[in-house]
């Protein structure tokens, strides 16, 4: 943790530099599947461990005024070519046991100044516009202050890619109302 939290602390100092007010790190996804393509971004398969190792990181970044980025929110752990479609299907013990304590941690000990939602949906419903995950999770749960951004285009994929509105205008809606 001590490392990586002096590695946080150089990502600020270099987001700084490079007038970066956003770092969209740490990936705080668990390693599930070996299919999922962005293994390399996460710390862990272990729920506890990948927690222990976002929350230095955290800290070493926002040490610096930057703001660190918990990504992707949540259950994140589905085929790469099939990320924007991908229906994460979890029971809420798996959810509270594997998929949310790294994200718990982040929020409530990294203090973590933003969430990044996924793009994939959970328990079929996207991730962006999830009010069980962005409302009773995040905010009402566990109390969380700061902002939510989509990952690049999943707000589009709402109705493109799971058909779960009828235009991306309501999708867009959808998404701000719940979070």
């Amino acid at each position: 943790p001590d490392l990586i939290y002096e590695m946080g602390v150089l990502l600020g100092e270099e987001c700084l530099k490079e007038q970066v007010s956003v770092l969209l790190g740490p990936g705080t996804n668990i390693k599930r599947s070996p299919l999922c393509g962005r293994n390399f971004e996460y710390f862990s398969e272990d729920p506890y461990l990948a927690g222990e190792m976002c929350v230095p990181y955290i800290k070493g970044i926002q040490s610096h005024g930057v703001a660190a980025c918990a990504k992707h929110f949540a259950v994140h752990s589905g085929p790469e070519p099939e990320r924007h479609s991908f229906d994460a299907i979890a029971s809420r013990k798996d959810m509270e046991e594997t998929y949310l304590p790294a994200f718990e941690a982040c929020v409530k000990e990294g203090q973590v100044e933003a969430v990044m939602g996924a793009y994939n949906a959970v328990n079929g419903v996207p991730s962006c516009c999830n009010e069980y995950l962005l409302k009773n999770i995040l905010r009402e749960k566990w109390g969380f202050k700061g902002h939510v951004v989509s990952d690049c285009g999943a707000i589009y994929d709402i109705k493109k890619h799971h058909n779960y509105t009828d235009s991306h205008k309501e999708s867009a809606a959808i998404s701000v109302k719940n979070g």
